[in-house]
């Protein structure tokens, strides 16, 4: 069906729409759009511009301060160009280029450029980044490939989020007046004559394409647990068959670890990672320093 239309559109403050974000997230900063509509209804054709001024995102509990954003986008017929797309982040900032084909078979080509941006500013946990990445997306592939290196930070566990029990820590509940225990989760309420159907899944899984490579740095500090060091090396992922991998070797450098009432000088820290994220290749040794014996 043909469609035909204007859209006016004005926010002067997006901080109401905090309501709709989850806890902890506020948005700021004003947008607007004016563009005349299209096409058809399957396929539409949008004409105008999309400008936004001051746009902040900001989670001050996650360490997330996103400001001064600018935007700037172009929309011509079925393609969509980003003139400008900038967000200021510590002492540094974020600029996205590229442009996105709507109509009957949707998809964005985007490039991310980051310059000492600071993705974290908690006091436990800071991340300031540089690099650059392409994101190429499509209605049945998702391909992004690009390199970031860490030009400062910090991950203190000590000062972690609230504590949580471990995996192997069950919690056993009354169910009844028969006093009987159990160790699983309560069901949910059914409801009378409700359908039992499985939903089945809506379209086909997409591809993923993942290379990124990323350079811990020479700053990057991690602290807790009795462990203070930093942090070097590089480390590659990917997604084959669509599960993360990571491989690459990161190393300690200058750390020590405090352990039954010593402070252990780590002299080899080597942590070497061939695909799985969860199970690295260990090679620790640590001394007491200063003594006779080792």
């Amino acid at each position: 069906s043909p469609m035909e239309g204007v859209l006016e559109w004005q926010v002067a403050d997006m901080g109401i729409w905090a309501r709709f974000m989850p806890p902890g997230w506020r948005l700021g900063g004003k947008l607007r759009t004016s563009a005349a509509i299209g096409g058809q209804f399957g396929a539409p054709e949008v004409r105008g511009q999309m400008e936004g001024q001051g746009l902040a995102i900001r989670n001050l509990l996650q360490g997330v301060d996103v400001r001064d954003g600018e935007l700037a986008l172009t929309l011509t017929g079925a393609q969509a160009k980003v003139e400008r797309f900038v967000f200021k982040g510590g002492d540094g900032e974020l600029r996205l280029t590229g442009g996105a084909t709507l109509g009957a078979s949707p998809s964005a080509k985007l490039t991310l450029m980051a310059d000492k941006f600071r993705l974290l500013g908690r006091i436990d946990r800071r991340i300031v980044a540089t690099g650059q990445a392409e994101l190429a997306l499509a209605a049945d592939k998702l391909a992004l490939n690009g390199k970031l290196t860490v030009d400062e930070g910090l991950i203190d566990l000590s000062r972690g989020d609230a504590p949580s029990l471990d995996s192997d820590v069950t919690v056993r509940r009354r169910t009844g007046v028969d006093n009987k225990t159990t160790d699983e989760e309560p069901d949910a309420p059914e409801l009378a004559n409700a359908p039992t159907t499985a939903r089945k899944p809506s379209g086909a899984p997409r591809e993923v394409n993942l290379a990124l490579a990323l350079d811990l740095g020479r700053d990057l500090k991690l602290r807790g647990r009795g462990l203070d060091t930093k942090l070097t090396g590089q480390l590659n992922i990917t997604a084959p068959g669509g599960r993360m991998a990571v491989n690459g070797t990161v190393r300690a450098v200058d750390g020590t670890y405090a352990a039954y009432g010593q402070k252990l000088d780590i002299e080899r820290g080597v942590l070497t990672f061939n695909g799985t994220v969860e199970n690295p290749r260990l090679d620790i040794f640590a001394v007491r320093p200063q003594l006779d014996v080792r």
